[in-house]
């Protein structure tokens, strides 16, 4: 009975793996939390990934990820880019624009 049982976790497990495939780790940069209000925290790559930020009116808000050189801004603080084939990490860069 217990080979049964060790056998169907094995079996669930593997299941459960199997759908983590193609999949790569979307994480923000180290004290850039405050900025990235929403994003998934993997996803395939080619798949278009969208990031919401923070609003910001003050000053120019960038947002930069190494390898990916398609980030767009497709609306006020949505950004959308095409995830790589490698595990990213988002970096968010605030410059004063002398408005404030």
């Amino acid at each position: 009975m217990k080979k049964a049982a060790f056998l169907s976790v094995l079996i669930s497990l593997m299941i459960m793996l199997t759908g983590c495939i193609g999949y790569h780790k979307i994480s923000v940069r180290k004290g850039d939390e405050d900025y990235v209000v929403k994003y998934p925290r993997s996803a395939k790559a080619g798949e278009k990934v969208t990031i919401e930020t923070v609003a910001v009116t003050d000053a120019d808000l960038y947002v930069n990820i190494n390898g990916v050189n398609d980030i767009k801004m497709t609306s006020w603080a949505i950004y959308e880019f095409t995830m790589p084939d490698h595990d990213i990490e988002i970096n968010i860069s605030i410059i004063s624009n002398g408005l404030a």
